[in-house]
């Protein structure tokens, strides 16, 4: 355990998670074997546990047991230090769960800063030039020129340092949240809420990590003037002003109505950010916007306009990057193969397809070991 972590912050997290599970002492006593009072005690800090019963709190209440142990980063130290705001225990511990597996790696060498980076201008969302500019400059940023459609968002966002998971909070969870670790960044998507918005969360939390803020926990209603701005670089991001280009193209051949269902698709974003975007972009009227928003596209609608819809960021998504630097890190003796799996998050994942851990040259091993070895 941390040396600066107490038993008194052992059993403030057990409270925090029984609480957050919906559970009693009573019960929670039930399903660990651990007597009620001594739940209390633990909960109060007045009674130490052993490692079974630190396991057996771990099962029950869905968390790691690192999560009992260790302080929480600096982000999530400082959120729960600011004025009372709407609380997501689900989408708090999720978001504990990845800032832990990246600092984890990050800690094993395995995966490296991507240097300081300069914060972009703040900006409203009423300037569209600015929320234009940053938005192209973003693109730039990942490589994207200033129209191509973004398809695969997380692995694109990586090269800018941001790592993605998705998790099941729940229809009324919040949509994502953000948390930097140094200059990197962690995203939580929730992913239960339909395709378009999760790329749209995805998005406004890349927002977050290029304005270098330190936290957010976004539930899609906020209309505070930061949020606002970042959901207007978001929008921009996806559905950038080169995209018009392809609009003209395809409104030659098909309805207007077909021809904004069709690039909502190809540029995977919803029906709403589409509209919103062509609007601000002025290739669409505020008449035929008015009209088109009253009614969304139906899967028919896709259907007889030749369609699919691809959707990303489905339940369980792990980072690409992130599962490869938990095998090399398992494969060089960095973490262990328990560890590795728990990053990895697979069920069909087994240890065995870890494979072995590479042989340590004898070289490395006299540096360690020194007159040991002959």
């Amino acid at each position: 355990m941390d040396d600066q972590w107490t038993w008194s912050d052992v059993g403030a997290r057990v409270a925090e998670a029984r609480n957050a599970r919906g559970l009693s002492q009573e019960q929670l006593a039930e399903r660990t074997g651990i007597e009620r009072f001594a739940v209390a005690k633990i909960e109060t800090g007045r009674r130490q546990l052993n490692s079974l019963e630190l396991a057996a709190l771990g099962s029950a209440l869905d968390r790691p047991l690192s999560w009992f142990v260790t302080p929480p980063e600096a982000a999530a130290a400082s959120r729960r230090a600011e004025p009372a705001q709407r609380s997501d225990k689900a989408s708090e511990h999720a978001l504990d769960d990845c800032v832990r597996d990246l600092r984890t790696l990050v800690d094993s060498a395995v995966i490296r800063s991507t240097g300081p980076r300069s914060p972009v201008e703040p900006f409203t969302a009423e300037d569209t030039a600015a929320v234009v500019r940053t938005a192209t400059d973003a693109r730039r940023l990942v490589g994207a020129d200033s129209r191509e459609a973004l398809h695969g968002l997380a692995d694109t966002l990586e090269k800018a340092g941001l790592y993605t998971w998705s998790v099941h909070l729940g229809e009324q969870g919040v949509d994502g949240s953000y948390a930097a670790l140094g200059d990197l960044g962690v995203a939580v998507v929730n992913s239960a809420v339909d395709a378009g918005r999760r790329r749209s969360t995805l998005a406004h939390e890349f927002g977050h990590h290029l304005l270098a803020d330190a936290y957010s926990s976004d539930w899609g209603v906020d209309t505070g003037a930061h949020e606002r701005a970042v959901d207007a670089f978001a929008a921009a991001f996806l559905l950038p002003p080169g995209a018009t280009g392809e609009f003209r193209q395809l409104r030659r051949q098909n309805s207007l109505r077909t021809t904004v269902i069709t690039l909502a698709v190809q540029y995977r974003v919803s029906w709403s950010t589409a509209l919103r975007q062509l609007r601000s972009y002025e290739v669409v009227s505020e008449e035929e916007w008015r009209s088109l928003n009253r009614s969304s596209p139906t899967r028919a609608d896709y259907m007889e306009a030749g369609v699919r819809v691809v959707e990303e960021l489905g339940e369980g998504h792990v980072p690409t990057g992130v599962r490869a630097a938990a095998v090399r890190a398992y494969r060089t003796h960095k973490i262990s193969a328990t560890r590795a799996l728990e990053i990895i998050r697979d069920d069909q994942f087994r240890s065995e397809d870890l494979g072995q851990p590479d042989v340590v040259p004898l070289e490395a091993l006299r540096g360690e070991l020194g007159e040991i070895l002959p």
